[in-house]
């Protein structure tokens, strides 16, 4: 009697799920992946085949060397400001895919501006978010790297966009780079004017340099007419202090001279002397 009196609810409850259940859409076919994605996306190491197939997606020409121990794909890039040559290493022992820029350039231990151009490396390492400057003190190669970790797979989405994105940043910094290496150094006066003499150059102490003797002003015409200095005994005065300071007079000069008596005295001597005479006789 019980079972009967709930058998109609029993009955709309299994009806309305019937219903619900042609109501939702059935889910869709899993897309089956490429066997190459397939194997990347599982957690088995990416082999050399898996690498190769993504660039045969990519339209790239590569030689593939497997003699080697760590199997090696070569590629050659052309950029905007150069070509490149690309290397990746698949290292299955260590689960990682090394991609690199190989000899990007070459800054000898010797050069005179790698100090310069090694500090640029770092600057743009702390600016980069995918790859890495490296330096080889060895050989004096410079290179731009990436690594990928296969321990979880590797997606092709990844792979291109990584790959790309080496190439535009060697191809970007190449220049700039080069331009550095090469720039020619400053002059040491040019520095000391500027007041920044260049690291590392030693200061030259130089003596001072003896100064001619002033030259001893001549007075001025005035001053000399005006101020004439004795000339020392035994030599002849000078043109100027003749002008200056005339020459003392003479004792002739001094007293006046005495004139000769007029001609008449003695006439008139005569004339008295006569008259003399006459009266006497």
């Amino acid at each position: 009697m019980k079972i009967a009196r709930y058998l109609p609810i029993i009955v709309a409850l299994l009806m309305s799920g019937a219903v619900r259940a042609q109501q939702e859409p059935a889910p869709p076919a899993s897309e089956e992946l490429p066997a190459d994605e397939t194997q990347a996306l599982s957690k088995d190491v990416v082999t050399v085949q898996t690498i190769t197939s993504y660039l045969d997606r990519m339209n790239y020409v590569y030689k593939l060397d497997k003699s080697v121990k760590v199997p090696e794909i070569e590629l050659l890039m052309r950029g905007d400001n150069g070509n490149y040559q690309l290397r990746i290493f698949i290292d299955d022992p260590r689960k990682v895919v090394y991609m690199c820029i190989n000899r990007l350039m070459t800054i000898p231990d010797s050069h005179p501006r790698k100090s310069a151009v090694l500090q640029r490396l770092m600057e743009l390492n702390w600016e980069l978010l995918i790859g890495k400057y490296e330096w080889d003190k060895s050989d004096g190669e410079a290179r731009l790297s990436y690594t990928f970790s296969t321990e979880n797979g590797l997606g092709y989405e990844a792979f291109v966009a990584c790959f790309q994105l080496l190439v535009l940043t060697a191809d970007r910094d190449y220049p700039k780079l080069m331009r550095l290496m090469w720039a020619p150094e400053e002059k040491p006066a040019e520095a000391a004017v500027e007041g920044k003499p260049e690291e590392g150059a030693k200061e030259k102490v130089t003596a001072p340099k003896e100064e001619p003797p002033a030259k001893e002003e001549t007075p001025a015409k005035e001053e000399a007419l005006s101020k004439p200095e004795a000339p020392p005994k035994g030599e002849a005065p000078s043109k100027e202090e003749t002008l200056a300071e005339p020459e003392a007079p003479t004792q002739e000069e001094v007293v006046p001279k005495q004139e000769a008596p007029p001609t008449e005295a003695p006439a008139q001597q005569e004339t008295s002397g006569s008259a003399e005479e006459s009266e006497s006789e």
